[in-house]
């Protein structure tokens, strides 16, 4: 009796042991595609969802949508324009977190605005 007992705990010890080899292996997956990929996620994430979204309901007020539109897309365009053409992600991240500063207070000014688009500038002049 002891024996079968003996068994059956081998064996749910064993499919634990399989399920925490399946477990680590798919973690090891997700953080190398992570890792090989975290800039295109970062460029895509910040394409899709900070610029087309947060920033651009962020803009002053007194802009004109058209104005508004051709802001946008002059930061859209930088990161594409980085993903293209490879400019340095040390740039893209100063980019990056000069619109994280301009909307930590969820409001924006025309010279934070116009400061950003000069960076822009600056970046795509590395590339």
């Amino acid at each position: 009796m002891t024996r079968k007992k003996g068994q059956r705990a081998l064996r749910e010890g064993r499919g634990l042991f399989i399920a925490l080899l399946v477990v680590s292996g798919i973690c090891i997956v997700v953080l190398g595609v992570l890792f090989f990929s975290g800039r295109a996620i970062t460029l895509f994430t910040f394409k899709k969802f900070v610029v087309n979204k947060a920033f651009v309901r962020l803009l002053p007020r007194e802009y004109t949508l058209e104005k508004a539109e051709l802001i946008r897309k002059q930061v859209y365009d930088f990161y594409d324009h980085a993903e293209e053409e490879g400019i340095p992600d040390t740039t893209v991240m100063r980019v990056s977190q000069k619109i994280q500063q301009i909307m930590a207070d969820e409001k924006m000014t025309d010279e934070e605005v116009q400061s950003l688009l000069t960076l822009i500038e600056k970046g795509k002049g590395t590339g």
